[in-house]
Order: structure tokens, then sequence, then C-alpha cells
């Protein structure tokens, strides 16, 4: 039976699926013009087929038989030339081939008006934009650029939005496709920018000892010739999956290899674990690629300096228009100091940016509790200082209102415990009351209320829920720590050894274990003190000043001495097990039995350490403010 319609091409789409190019090129001899014919019911060509095989020698010998318009046709579900579907498989070597054809194919966009550079970049695919981006003619980039600008952002793809911005100045305020320009797009990218986020102290040594050279986006671009990369990164890794399989033993066609060749391949492999196990280790102490966001905090902020020169000469109707107010309210919002600082410095008039609600960048800095933000407040002269100060918004809400609002989830929810988020509200709260003036402490807002009455009707729920977090862990730590108390009070008259009958005294007092023994459990006795902290957690006034140090500061004690008297029990009951087992016999049993007591204290250490540490910092730290007095323009 004769098939008609599509199924007549099922053949020659499994040879281009499977790479049977005799199979393929009988199918040409007989039909001609099947190269530039649709053979699937989405409108496909056979080289659109093969694109999506990925099979480079199959593309480039239907390449040579097409003319350059064949190359163009486009397919019927998303109007996709052969070259987009190269570009979204990552096959760049395709592309190289069909753009030696065909330079014109990198300016032919899809339904939605896309150019393929733009394409491969919203797919995060960064070698594929860079080669892609170096042969797009700038002419053809037009109202995609600000598309493109914006999405090499979003993706991380800086070195190739900082060359585009570098040509093209004015693609910083000009609209994308979802009607945002790059500045506004750039202002809600925190992580690009150090000042968001915490490092600890060894990896601020590690990122200020990296050094980092800034690249253009050409300088990034590694075409591969010949072979298909994909391929020869597949062969060699089958190198190592040929020699060592997976239940380690070495494969038996390792025996025919040379000596030389399978001590190269040895030491190739234990340089390969070698690596792993420093990755894995630099991972958790999170300097991984540390290099690599150094890079990137470099790339935003001349990303932030480029737009600057741009702005600066727009008129007050312009950066309205443009979206630049809005974006600075965006990066405080955020807690951006880079991208405010920048912009303020190189146009001060933009101070004065404001919200919908009429909120500056302080206003909307204590409202979002955003510290590093509303610090730059100390490096203005006293005159803008209080007239940023003095500044209400639409519902005439000044700075000590917003700091008696209730903070956002999402910055209270990277605090640990109730207390804590308590802690921080009143510790905002004070900070900012320290700087108003008098008449703005009882001045009152549109709903008549003032500061000191918001603050507590907003955060009368947040008390509730830090006295019983407070509770709850005084109440587990006493049952803990009376526990501990009994047993140490009874262990310290059942010495281990007995007493001599003749003398009453200890017979192992002479023992330096012994004496451990003796002034461990002593210490472990302290215990009692962190009951009576716990008490009085239990038994305390919750009232909101409360959460700033007196309660947090029962709570650093009652933990800590509950953490020493913990280790102190173990170590002894650990000499003790010594004194017992100390025969030749029974020595090699001690030490698994003194790493099973450790376990306790590990545990604690892992649990409720961190949360000790946390709380001393927050409450007798230097403070999350900076005040220091140094002009910022």
């Amino acid at each position: 039976m004769e098939k008609t319609g599509y199924d007549k091409y099922e053949s020659l789409i499994k040879a281009l699926e499977h790479g049977n190019w005799y199979a393929i090129e009988t199918f040409i001899r007989a039909y001609p013009d099947i190269l530039r014919e649709k053979i699937s019911s989405t409108g496909q060509t056979a080289l659109h087929i093969a694109t999506q095989s990925g099979n480079i020698k199959i593309v480039e010998k239907l390449v040579e038989k097409m003319d350059k318009e064949d190359v163009e046709l486009k397919e019927e579900l998303a109007e996709f030339t052969p070259l987009a579907l190269a570009c979204l498989g990552g096959f760049i070597e395709i592309a190289q081939c069909m753009i030696k054809k065909n330079p014109r194919l990198v300016c032919i966009v899809n339904e939605n008006g896309i150019l393929p550079v733009l394409l491969v970049a919203m797919r995060g695919k960064k070698e594929m934009t860079q080669y892609l981006y170096t042969v797009t003619p700038p002419e053809e980039k037009g109202r995609n650029g600000a598309s493109l600008v914006s999405t090499c952002i979003v993706k991380q793809m800086l070195d190739v939005a900082l060359d585009i911005l570098e040509k093209h100045p004015s693609l910083a305020v000009s609209f994308d496709m979802d009607n945002f320009t790059p500045i506004y797009v750039l202002a809600q990218m925190p992580k690009l920018f150090l000042s968001v986020g915490r490092l600890w102290f060894w990896q601020r040594w590690i990122y200020s000892c990296t050094h980092v050279r800034l690249h253009r986006a050409h300088d990034q671009i590694h075409i591969c010739k010949g072979e298909n990369s994909s391929q020869q990164y597949r062969q060699s890794d089958n190198i190592i999956v040929n020699v060592f399989i997976s239940t380690g033993h070495i494969s038996e066609d390792l025996v025919a290899c040379d000596k030389l060749q399978y001590l190269e391949k040895m030491e190739n492999y234990t340089l390969n674990q070698l690596r792993g196990m420093v990755s894995h280790l630099l991972d958790f102490l999170g300097i991984k690629n540390m290099d690599a966001k150094k890079l990137r905090n470099r790339q935003a902020i001349k990303l932030v300096q480029c737009i600057c020169s741009t702005i600066k000469h727009l008129k007050v109707e312009q950066l309205d228009e443009f979206l630049v107010y809005q974006a600075i309210i965006q990066a405080g919002k955020h807690g951006i100091v880079e991208f405010i600082t920048e912009i303020i410095y190189s146009n001060p008039e933009l101070l004065d940016s404001e919200d919908f609600s009429k909120r500056n960048i302080f206003l909307t800095a204590i409202a979002h509790r955003q510290e590093k933000i509303f610090s730059l407040l100390h490096r203005l002269d006293n005159l803008r200082r209080m007239q940023m100060i003095s500044h209400v918004d639409k519902f005439e809400n000044n700075m000590l209102h917003l700091a008696g609002m209730l903070a956002p989830a999402r910055q209270l929810d990277g605090i640990s415990g109730a207390a804590l988020q308590m802690q921080r509200e009143l510790q905002w709260f004070q900070e900012v009351e320290c700087i108003v003036p008098q008449t703005l402490k009882i001045a009152t807002n549109k709903d008549g209320k003032k500061p000191y009455d918001l603050f507590t009707e907003q955060h009368a729920s947040l008390m509730k829920e830090g006295e019983t977090w407070m509770k709850g862990i005084a109440n587990s730590s006493t049952f803990v720590s009376a526990l501990i108390v009994t047993i140490m009070f009874a262990a310290a008259f059942t010495i281990p050894g007995g007493t001599d009958d003749d003398t009453g005294m200890p017979t192992y007092s002479n023992d330096p274990k012994f004496m451990i023994f003796i002034m461990l459990d002593a210490r472990s006795l302290c215990s009692a003190t962190s009951v009576l902290m716990f008490l009085g957690i239990t038994t305390s006034q919750y009232a909101e000043s409360k959460f700033l140090t007196r309660l947090l500061t029962k709570l650093i004690i009652g933990l800590s001495t509950l953490f020493f008297s913990i280790a102190a029990m173990m170590i002894s009951f650990s000499a003790a097990l010594s004194i017992w087992l100390d025969k030749q016999s029974t020595r090699l049993g001690i030490l698994p039995l003194i790493l099973l007591a450790s376990i306790p204290v590990t545990l604690f250490a892992v649990m409720l350490f961190p949360l000790l540490v946390e709380i001393f910092i927050s409450t007798y730290g230097p403070g999350i403010f900076d005040r220091r007095i140094e002009l910022w323009y």
C-alpha cells in the first residue's frame, strides 16, 4: 500500500535521527527538492530534524546541498529556523556551519519577534549567547537590544550586558519587551552585589585576596574546531569510566594497556578524586568559586557606572519615564548599597527619589529593614540629613512611624526565634528614635496614631510569640539542668574504686584521672546556675523593653552554663570509666566508650551553640548600624 501525506517521509526522518547518510543521500537522489519541503506535521524540514539530533556531520552535508534561502525556512509550531533549534540545543558548531552558509540567519526572528541571540539568552545558554552576540549585526539588535541587556542581567551573563551598554549606552534606559528598563531590572538583582548578604571573616579574607580582571564579551568566547565538543568531552570522560567501574575493580581491558599508560590513568584518577574532595571542602566553607563571585560583583558595579554615565544627562521627566526613580527605590528595598551610592554620586538630585507612597530611599530602607541603606543617612551633610529625616509619606508617616511598623516577613524569617526578632525590632526603633527630633516622636499619622502606639499595636503578637519561645527553651532546658545536678550530686558520693577501709580516703586519690573526675564533677554542678536562670526566665515580666537585653542575657547565661555542665559531666564520666577499666586487657575498649560519651556534647553544640552565638552577637555585638561620619558626595 502506497504511503501518503507525511508517512512517505518516515524512513527519511528515521535516517536523519540516526545519522544514516547513505539512506539520506539515496532519498535526496530520488527526490531532489526534498531539502526544501516540509516533511513533518509541525512543518519541519530535513535540516530541522537533523539539527535537533545534534549530528554535526549530517548537518554539514545537508547545508552543502542547500541554497541560502532553504536554510531560512521556518517550522510552523513557533516559526523557528534550523539555526534557532541549534541554538536552543546548544550546538555551537552546527550554528557556525549554518551562519557560514547564510549570515542573515542571525537576523531572522520567530513568531514573537525574538532574535536567536535573545532566545538563547532567555534559556541561560551563556557560550551560545556570547557567540551569537558577536555575529549579530548591531543594527539588527534594535528593539531586542534592551531585552537582551535585561535578560543577560537576570541570567548573570554580565560580560555580554556590559559590552552592549558600553557600545550602546542608551539601551540602559530603553524599554524591553516586558516594559521594563535594564536599570530597573538591575536594581532587583541583589545577589549580584557584595553589600547584600553576609560573609564570614574567612570568606571576607579570601574575597579581599582574590584578584580578578574584567573581560569583554569577545574575550570570553571559546569556539571549538573540528569534532563536536560534546562528543570530545564524552570520549575523554569515557577513558576513566572504562578503566574504573563502580565496584572499584580495574576493568579487563586495562590488563592489555601499557604500564606507563596505566600509571598515568591512575594518577589522573587520583587527582580527580582529590579535586573532588577539595571542591566539597571549599563548598562547605563557602569559598568555592570566590573569584567568580568577585568578578560578578565588579561587573555589576561597572554596569551601574555605565548606566550612571547615561542617566546624568537625562531631564527630570525622562528620569521618571524611564523608571530611574523607581529603580533607586527598588535598590533601597533590596539593600543594594553600591547601586545607591554610585547613582547618587553621579547625580545628587536623585537622592530625592520617591515611590508611589511618597517615601524616599531612607523611609523605604526603614520599612524594609535595610540597615546598610539607612546607615548612609549618617554620611550626609547636616542640611540634607535633616531634610531626609523630616520627610513624611502620603499617609503622614515619619521615620519613627515606619520603624514602629512590623518588619516584612522575609526580613524576620532570617532571624532565629521570635525573641530575637522582637529584639531586632526594638533595636531598629531605638536607632531611629535617636536621630528624629522630639516633634516627630509625638507626631500622629493620618490614622491618628503616634509611633510608640503603632509599635505596641503591631508588635503585640510578636511579643507574645517571643514569650512563648523563651519559656519553651527555658522549660526544656530546666529539666536537663536539673537532671545533670541530680546525677552529678550522686556521683560525687559514689567514688570510682571505692575508699580505703583503713583511712577512708578514695582508693585512687593519687591518680590524676581521679582529680579530673572530682574537679569536673564539681564543675558540672554549676548546672544549678542554669536552673536558676531558666526559672528566672519563666517568672520574668515580659514587657517590650525587656526583650532588648535583660531577658536574652538570662538566656545566654543559662545556655552557656548548661553547655559547660554537659561537657564537664561527659569528661567526668570518661575519667571515671578510665579508672574502672584501667587494666591492660580492657584498655583498648576505653576509647570507643569515651567517643560515645562525647555524642551529647556534640549534638548540643550542633543544635544550640549556633543559637547561643547568635544571641550573644545580637545582644552584645557591634550592632547592625554604621554611624561613621563620612561625607557621601
